[in-house]
């Protein structure tokens, strides 16, 4: 008798690369002394904790609506829900599909507009998280340069107009991940007539859009809410806390019984109780009061930071300013062993996310080495200090 063996595991699941570089916890040595100047998550003294209270008491104060909320909503999303982030985001909600966090709004986003051997432009730096989503497909990536105004059009044309035939463009455009710069509205439009003439789609990842130093929400995205040529992906992460697991993303509308069909292949739908105390929140009177509060105590710990960094490193750093979102991209105006730079920093109890993690593709990562993405976003002010004091110690040591 002959046995037949076989990987029982799928094409998609045996083929998904470990992580390398960003995420990849065999490189990051921490204990509980070490400070953490690369993590991405929002400081819990400033969610609002009492708008979840008073919300969660409503709800359950409320026998109907706590018994409605219990059931399935729909792949979609509950209708107040979406009718409360089309109100607030400017757009129809019948566009608009609620996911389970903005990780899954990627996903969709990906499953929806891509297909195996396509071709797609993302950022150069860029979010690593959304090149481990395209481990999804099997598509071919090409990269368009970020400048101090965001994703750069001319680059991205001057490609087109060589032949490139992208299927998807992705960008994240307000408080950019990691260079914390945001797409002028210039850029913004010439982007969408691309997209237009050239038939691709935009991938609009804006998590950090609410986090603003000034107090003021950042102008609206017109010109994408309005083409049909754009997938909105939104998130409370940020604003609400990662705990929530709840986003969501504003499609084309002829494609949103589509998107919600793929939904439903997934998980189904989020949370009701969930969607329901997000929708409670967002539409009551202290929602944006508290963006406002965590935006005043961001740019207080941005500040702070860039500080400690001036007194240790004088002017061989510098930084794209930041006016809004988590991160700080500093660069280090000097050539310097970077790996062990790193080393000597984790030794000395700091660590933070490299540069070169961000390039878009290996060859491009040499320009990104004497950069640093450092969170100012989750720290106390006196672990921000002695995060510098311990990164300029290492920098010293192995000059």
């Amino acid at each position: 008798m002959t046995t037949t063996t076989y990987d029982a595991a799928s094409r998609l699941l045996a083929s998904i690369p470990d992580r390398r570089g960003f995420g990849d916890a065999t490189l990051i040595r921490q204990d509980a002394e070490t400070v953490n100047l690369g993590g991405g998550n929002p400081d819990r003294e400033l969610l609002p904790a009492e708008l979840f209270d008073r919300a969660t008491e409503d709800l359950f104060t409320d026998p109907g609506t706590a018994t409605t909320v219990l059931h399935y909503s729909g792949a979609a999303g509950f209708d107040g829900l979406r009718e409360a982030i089309g109100a607030h985001e400017g757009i129809d909600p019948a566009r608009v599909i609620v996911t389970t966090g903005g990780a899954q709004g990627m996903a969709l986003a990906v499953l929806g507009s891509l297909d195996d051997g396509d071709t797609v432009v993302v950022d150069n730096p860029v979010y690593p998280l959304f090149l481990r989503t395209l481990d999804l497909v099997n598509v071919h990536v090409e990269s368009v340069p970020v400048d101090v105004d965001g994703i750069d059009p001319d680059a991205l044309e001057a490609k087109l107009r060589a032949g490139l035939r992208p299927r998807a463009v992705y960008t994240v455009p307000t408080f950019h991940n990691p260079s914390g710069v945001s797409l002028s509205a210039e850029r913004e439009a010439r982007l969408v007539q691309l997209a237009e003439q050239y038939g691709f789609t935009i991938l609009v990842d804006d998590p950090y859009r609410e986090i603003t130093f000034s107090g003021e929400r950042p102008r609206s995205r017109r010109a994408f809410t309005d083409t049909d040529r754009a997938v909105l992906i939104g998130s409370f992460s940020k604003t609400l806390g990662t705990g929530t697991r709840l986003g969501w993303i504003g499609v084309p509308p002829e494609q949103a019984a589509r998107y919600a069909k793929l939904r439903n292949r997934l998980d189904g739908q989020s949370s009701g109780i969930v969607q329901e105390l997000v929708r409670r929140i967002i539409t009551g009177p202290g929602y944006v009061p508290s963006l406002v509060k965590a935006g005043a105590r961001y740019r207080q710990k941005a500040e702070l930071l860039k500080g400690a960094l001036r007194d240790q490193f004088g002017e061989r750093i510098d930084w794209v300013e930041p006016e809004g979102g988590f991160f700080l991209w500093a660069r280090l105006d000097e050539d310097v062993d970077f790996d062990a730079l790193f080393a000597e920093a984790q030794r000395r109890g700091v660590t933070y996310q490299r540069g070169d993690w961000f390039a878009a593709h290996p060859d491009l990562a040499a320009p990104l080495r004497n950069a640093f993405r450092l969170s100012y976003c989750e720290l106390d002010e006196a672990s921000l200090r002695l995060g510098a004091d311990r990164l300029g110690a290492a920098w010293r040591e192995i000059r």
